[in-house]
């Protein structure tokens, strides 16, 4: 995940921050925030809205409203993306991964904009989180070879199994951040391919002064990147081209 390998799994980061205010959403900001990001930023679109209906024995459904639920700003080649809402700001970043520095210098630049702009209170939400796809050219591998962080199935059962997918939830520093980690195979692909995601969020929205925001988020990159690292073999690293 960073820049100390060749070919970073990463697919997708994205920074979350979801705000609180002590004035009602103005939908202006976002039209005022795209002058200051558009040479970086210059494609937009709008995310509408949906609900989700259920009635009684019926199958959920779902109903768009023609309300905005985000305005969305990209770069021009689709590597990255702004998303602004109510009380809500989203950095995302895709393949190919530009490292955390990199990544981090467009989260505090966008961040800085956005508070200056909207002027929120504090936060209700701050969440950081890695989608890391892993694929094999081979249909089948011994996953502990790859992986420290598996399925333990006991030594008097079968062993081969079809597809999976655990889910862990740790909790840090007396409850006020979680970390939710996934490892799954993605069933179908060409190759065998797993997902292994990390996100990262803080739980106790009152333990982070709006001005330490930007410090929670690289606190919360560096757990994550301890527990991916935890996550994996040497093997595996050998196949992100570590660079030593």
């Amino acid at each position: 995940m960073s820049a100390h390998y060749g070919k970073p799994p990463v697919t997708q980061a994205i920074c979350e921050f979801q705000f609180v205010s002590d004035k009602a959403w103005d939908w202006t900001i976002p039209g005022l925030i795209y002058p200051k990001i558009s040479n970086e930023f210059p494609l937009k679109q709008q995310e509408q809205a949906f609900q989700i209906s259920v009635a009684p024995q019926q199958l959920p459904t779902q109903r768009f409203s023609t309300a905005l639920s985000k305005m969305q700003f990209l770069k021009s080649d689709g590597s990255a993306m702004v998303q602004i809402g109510p009380d809500l700001l989203g950095i995302n970043v895709q393949t190919p991964y530009p490292g955390w520095p990199n990544f981090f210098k467009l989260i505090s630049e966008q961040f800085q904009i956005y508070t200056e702009m909207a002027s929120p209170r504090g936060f209700k939400r701050i969440g950081l989180r890695y989608i890391n796809r892993i694929e094999f050219q081979s249909d089948e591998i011994e996953i502990t070879k790859y992986f420290r962080y598996y399925p333990h199935l006991p030594e008097d059962i079968e062993q081969s199994h079809g597809p999976f997918s655990m889910s862990v939830v740790h909790s840090f520093d007396g409850g006020r951040n979680a970390l939710v980690i996934v490892l799954a195979n993605v069933i179908p692909s060409q190759h065998l391919t797993y997902v292994l995601d990390l996100d990262y969020s803080l739980t106790q929205s009152d333990k982070v002064q709006l001005v330490d925001g930007l410090q929670w988020t690289e606190s919360a990159h560096a757990r994550i990147e301890d527990m991916f690292e935890a996550s994996i073999t040497d093997e595996l690293r050998a196949l992100f081209e570590e660079k030593r």
